[in-house]
């Protein structure tokens, strides 16, 4: 069973003009699957992701993860079903200035009032392998961008949920940050098996998904697998986006 189903999906605002920001969009991502989203300014992959994380409700068409319609549960529900299955990554961190790294990691786990003793046990093993034990009692405004991103990519995965949900995770980070976030991603989702739906328009980000979406006025127009060359990889992603004419961060290879 697919982790996430997407099916015949379009969002339409309604206004003056109404616009149409999706227009039948349909695809799958398997378990494990690392997937990525790109398209020019304005062609539709923020509303998407909204969409599938149950911030914005569609017109029409269907969402599924695990198997359930986030869509048809009451407010209640629905953020419950967001917080134990869903996590999120974002461009600007999110992360709570009164709390620590650790404090940060466990939130979820808080949330659901998980026994102390495990808190410390899971965001110690989190930090470990994401690199960041050193700053663990460090408050977010005292360490750097690329480890604030990676507390809060500890912080999307340490509860296990079905999807983990990105929207330009290296938008805000510098060459050298943005590749280290990037490793920890792949690294999460060798490991883990994560399921993970990026939004990006960076070219190198998008070359550790195993497959990129390209989004055009709300529809799916065309969809390119990585294989076993990154590099290629990464130039076709560059080639496509230029075909599309969107913004991409035209970085040069040697980043790879």
């Amino acid at each position: 069973m697919a982790v996430l189903e997407v099916r015949e999906l379009s969002k339409i605002y309604e206004g003056t003009i109404s616009t149409r920001a999706l227009d039948n969009v349909s695809f799958a991502l398997e378990q494990g699957e690392f997937v990525g989203i790109m398209g020019p300014s304005g062609s539709g992959k923020t509303t998407l992701l909204n969409v599938i994380a149950t911030i914005d409700e569609p017109t029409s068409g269907l969402v599924r993860i695990g198997g359930h319609n986030p869509h048809g549960l009451d407010r209640e529900e629905m953020a419950l079903f967001r917080r134990r299955e869903l996590g999120f990554i974002f461009q600007h961190f999110n992360l709570l200035d009164t709390l620590t790294v650790e404090e940060n990691i466990v939130l979820p786990l808080t949330l659901d009032g998980a026994p102390v003793a495990d808190m410390k046990n899971s965001s110690l093993e989190m930090v470990r392998r994401l690199g960041i034990e050193s700053v663990i009692k460090k408050y977010p405004q005292e360490i750097s961008g690329g480890q604030m991103q990676r507390t809060a990519i500890a912080r999307a995965m340490i509860h296990h949920p079905s999807l983990v949900l990105a929207d330009e995770p290296t938008g805000n980070l510098d060459s050298k940050a943005s590749k280290d976030v990037m490793e920890a991603f792949g690294m999460m989702n060798r490991e883990e098996r994560t399921t993970i739906l990026m939004v990006t328009h960076d070219a190198f980000a998008a070359s550790f998904c195993h497959r990129v979406l390209f989004i055009k006025d709300g529809r799916l127009y065309n969809e390119i697998y990585r294989g076993e060359n990154r590099q290629a990889f990464f130039q076709k992603i560059i080639d496509m986006m230029s075909l599309l004419g969107g913004e991409t961060d035209h970085l040069s290879s040697i980043r790879l």
